[in-house]
């Protein structure tokens, strides 16, 4: 992988107006492989959602919303910050996907996924590091990087959760109800229902399997507390 090639491939990005002239390009391109069936770009939310923001032929994953904790090669680039691999099965093919991490600076902003129907060697560690941050600017550029400061304001702040709202969690992450939450805790299932919404603010997501998710991802309570 020289120099030349690496130049060539950046301003192929940077000139991209739309996520969907950029897919296009990179399907067609000469500086990628034949084999490449499709691009697809997910932005990362300030919930930590996995959105299809857009791209260029086809995709395997549907236009589904994933999580930043979810158990999937999407997830694997962001937490690695760089290359995420997988194989996937769409309408009797199997497809390889390379998905990508963009960062602006060491901030995580998306994944880019590039669709083959062959496994291509992969580029080099600096290589691909290069990449992601050209991939993030020019994500930023398009206006369509999440506003992060608005996961440290107000309520959403994971620092500030209760020795109470963090019992709960590991109570949730085991699969119990709030009804069974009140009867272990001896509370009313009425103060379980409003601790879960606290801790819903505080952690930015919506759901309980994604509380439990990105509670072990920060580290607040631990892997073995989920129910097998």
């Amino acid at each position: 992988m020289d120099l030349n090639w690496l130049q060539q491939w950046t301003q192929m990005v940077s000139s991209s107006p739309t996520i969907a002239e950029f897919g296009k390009k990179l399907v067609h391109s000469p500086l990628t492989p034949s084999t490449t069936v499709g691009v697809q770009v997910y932005q990362l939310d300030t919930k930590g959602r996995l959105n299809l923001a857009g791209g260029y032929g086809i995709n395997p994953l549907s236009n589904a919303t994933y999580s930043a904790w979810d158990d999937n090669f999407l997830a694997e680039a962001i937490h690695e910050q760089g290359l995420a691999t997988s194989k996937l099965d769409h309408e009797g093919l199997s497809i390889f996907s390379f998905g990508l991490a963009m960062m602006k600076g060491d901030q995580p902003v998306g994944v880019a996924v590039v669709y083959s129907k062959e496994n291509v060697k992969n580029y080099p560690a600096e290589v691909n590091q290069a990449m992601s941050q050209v991939l993030g600017l020019w994500f930023y550029s398009l206006g369509l990087v999440s506003d992060k400061s608005k996961e440290v304001s107000g309520e959403l702040n994971p620092e500030q959760l209760t020795e109470r709202q963090i019992k709960i969690l590991e109570l949730i992450s085991q699969g119990m109800t709030n009804a069974e939450i009140a009867q272990e805790l001896i509370l009313s299932e009425s103060s379980i229902r409003q601790e879960t919404v606290r801790i819903y603010r505080a952690l930015g997501v919506e759901s309980r399997s994604e509380a439990a998710k990105r509670a072990i991802h920060l580290g607040i309570i631990r892997p073995s507390a989920i129910a097998s």
